[in-house]
């Protein structure tokens, strides 16, 4: 076993290097501009060193040791290391980061205050408590019971979470007002619709509304209220009435930075503001995409071991989407990993499924039954774990669907989803593809637009618009499917069945010139694509949906 020469001290939540703050725990380098720097992998573990010794000397020795263990390295690394950290900290003057000769360095900085509730020495400097005559301590300091009890619980009292959560924690604050005006009342009312909207969902941890609404304004600012409420993103904002209007402004950040992840402001009649599902759903919408995209930002550039479990999930199921070979791939070790990590938590199992759904559905499967069975797996892990996992039901779907063509079950997984939450827009969409494949062109066409209204801002829209595109493509409005097929691939122009979707919809107005050059982007990226190939795993084939976008297909030139 390696022996480690570095006593650490238990390091704190934050240090300030003059503009620049570490957070410790996450490892994160932030400018006072917001600008995050990431360090690599070895700086970070020196920057790490140094810290947790904080205005003590620390050894060359003793790095080397620690930081590339057996392995025989020249002093060069450690100076480009320590010049990354200084560059990365604005020490121009080699003040923060000071170089003892010949013997190693010595990490100046100012642990924050505000990040601890009160002002502390650096690590390295604090005094030990040791208990005197009558129970006071070395320092002076009362006996413990003697002391002024925290409005808060204490640490002892806290609840001990796993750490191997994958689930992110969200707070939604009441909406600020003028004190005492109706507005409170409204914006109370309004952030209690938000979270109960959330609530419904099997993806992230709600704090409860009783708990949220108990803080009030708080005093510390997010930080504080995130870390009272253990909350990782916090949703805030002011509400205020005017001839007869209600004017709402929205911000959501993430508690350990104070990063603003997305903001907005809207104004409704107040007369219907408390009726109007729809600013609701488009907040939550918001809020889904604003954390999909700060995870995979965070997952491309930071050390996978300074990541919680649920950044990985969440920066995992963004690549995913991507539907680039190489993200898509580097999505599958990132979801295996968390599922290692978490073997009974249905979330990565059914994501895990998704994955092997999408890759047959994408072309890029060489035996789509194999596909097929690993997804069943996935699912069925997760179905034993949450039998009504929404996620687990909708991604068993897919695989009834696309892969095992068994409808019926399918559109059972799909129903038992909804009924769960009305409003997942993953599950009634993929019930009105199915629709869409069995000839029921209606019911395709209401739940595609149904799922397109619900999900206006999702990170995965594009998915949304070539399944609306699909559904009326059933009911023969080629029109809208062309325009549908192309805002979905301005969004992702890799989707394979976009394309085929939009060469289809033009053959369909009987613009065969555009339908036949779509066609042939769609033959270069797919080479073996062929319309019996594709009626052999259609879904659709024993039904007059399959046999008409053969027909099409054919039309735009691809071979049969």
């Amino acid at each position: 076993m390696k022996k480690h020469l570095l006593e650490i001290a238990e390091a704190p939540e934050r240090i300030l290097f003059g503009d620049v703050k570490y957070f410790c725990h996450s490892q994160r380098l932030v400018s006072a501009n917001g600008q995050e720097t990431v360090l690599r992998s070895q700086s970070a573990k020196v920057l790490q060193l140094l810290a947790g010794r904080l205005g003590n000397l620390v050894t060359r020795d003793e790095l080397v040791q620690e930081v590339w263990a057996d392995i025989a390295v020249t002093d060069d690394s450690l100076t480009q290391c320590i010049a990354d950290i200084r560059k990365a900290l604005q020490d121009r003057d080699r003040v923060l980061l000071r170089t003892v000769p010949k013997r190693g360095y010595i990490l100046n900085g100012r642990v924050d205050p505000e990040a601890t509730g009160s002002a502390r020495l650096p690590v390295a400097a604090r005094e030990p408590e040791t208990a005197g005559a009558h129970g006071a301590t070395a320092t002076g300091a009362a006996h413990p019971l003697d002391r002024p009890r925290a409005s808060g619980p204490t640490e002892s009292l806290l609840p001990q979470l796993d750490p191997k959560d994958v689930l992110p924690t969200l707070a939604i604050l009441p909406f600020k007002a003028q004190a005492g005006s109706q507005d409170e009342s409204l914006g109370a009312l309004f952030a209690n619709d938000i979270t109960t909207a959330l609530s419904l969902a099997e993806d992230v941890n709600i704090i409860s509304w009783f708990s949220s609404s108990s803080m009030g304004s708080p005093t510390g600012g997010l930080r504080s209220a995130g870390h009272q409420l253990r909350a990782d993103f916090i949703l805030s904002g002011y509400v205020v009435c005017r001839g007869g209007r209600i004017i709402v402004s929205v911000e959501f950040c993430e508690t350990e930075t104070q990063f603003v992840l997305w903001s907005d402001r809207f104004e409704r009649q107040l007369d219907s503001f408390l009726q109007d599902t729809d600013s609701v759903h488009q907040i939550v919408t918001r809020i889904r995409k604003a954390i999909t995209l700060n995870e995979l930002r965070r997952l491309q550039s930071r050390p996978l071991q300074s990541l919680k479990l649920f950044s990985i999930l969440q920066g995992a199921v963004g690549l995913m989407y991507r539907l680039t070979p190489r993200e898509f791939n580097q999505a599958k070790t990132y979801l295996e990993y968390v599922s290692a990590q978490v073997p009974n938590h249905p979330a990565p199992l059914a994501w895990l499924a998704r994955w092997h759904v999408l890759r047959a559905v994408q072309g890029w499967a060489d035996d789509p039954a194999r596909e097929a069975s690993a997804a069943l797996h996935y699912t069925g892990r997760a179905l034993d774990l949450e039998p009504e996992h929404g996620l687990a039901l909708v991604c068993e779907g897919q695989v009834l669907v696309n892969l095992a063509l068994r409808l019926d079950e399918a559109e059972d997984r799909y129903s038992a989803a909804l009924v769960s939450n009305p409003n997942d827009a993953q599950a009634r969409a993929l019930r009105g593809m199915l629709a869409a494949f069995r000839d029921r062109g209606a019911d395709a066409k209401r739940d595609t637009e149904r799922a397109l209204h619900l999900a206006p801002l999702d990170p995965h829209r594009f998915i949304f618009l070539v399944q609306a595109a699909g559904a009326n493509i059933s009911v023969e409005n080629y029109a809208r499917a062309v325009t549908l097929s192309k805002e979905s691939l301005r969004l992702n122009r890799s989707h394979s069945s976009t394309i085929r979707t939009l060469a289809v919809a033009q053959a369909g107005t009987g613009d065969v010139d555009s339908a036949r050059r779509t066609a042939r982007e769609l033959l270069r990226l797919q080479p073996d694509i062929r319309v019996s190939t594709w009626l052999r795993a259609s879904p659709s084939a024993d039904y007059e949906m399959g046999r008409k976008v053969a027909e099409l297909m054919r039309l735009a030139g691809i071979p049969d």
